[in-house]
């Protein structure tokens, strides 16, 4: 298993984990992100200063949101449960003077790259990136009290947004 410690600078180290809710809370406890990953709906998991530190975003959009739960019975329950919601899980281990929110788009980037469409039967479609695309239309997350603007709705009932 590969630690922090072992890391090239500045780097991301990412790896498909198998949905086991026990193997989640351990990868958790390491100190190590868990992505959890439910068509184009990104669940970012944390686990520090005795709370999860949770960070949504939906493939395209400019924003996303965040939430903090404390480490109890009952998230570590809704944590499990994930597993079962989320098409695929992956590890995300990283050195945690680095940005959070640069490792966050840089593991985003990686899974896409390198695991496009990893759900059985589905088609993928491969498009160059345009830097100069018309985001106009893209949907942000409307204003309200703090962690409404989280836009899953495949985790948002289980950990009751």
């Amino acid at each position: 298993m590969v630690s922090n410690s072992n890391l090239p600078e500045d780097s991301v180290t990412l790896d498909l984990l198998p949905k086991d809710g026990e193997r989640i809370l351990h990868e958790l406890k390491s100190g190590n992100m868990v992505v959890f990953r439910s068509k184009d709906d990104f669940l970012y998991t944390l686990e520090f200063n005795g709370q999860y530190h949770m960070f949504s975003h939906t493939l395209g959009a400019q924003g996303g949101g965040q939430r903090q739960f404390p480490v109890n019975e009952k998230y570590q329950a809704s944590v499990r449960k994930l597993c079962d919601l989320a098409d695929s899980v992956y590890l995300c281990i990283f050195d945690k003077s680095m940005n959070l929110y640069g490792v966050l788009q840089s593991a985003e980037d990686g899974i896409i790259s390198m695991f496009p469409g990893d759900a059985p039967g589905e088609t993928v479609e491969f498009k160059p990136w345009d830097r100069n695309r018309d985001e106009s239309d893209v949907m942000m997350p409307q204003d309200g009290p703090p962690g409404s603007d989280f836009p899953s709705e495949h985790f948002n009932d289980l950990l009751e947004f």
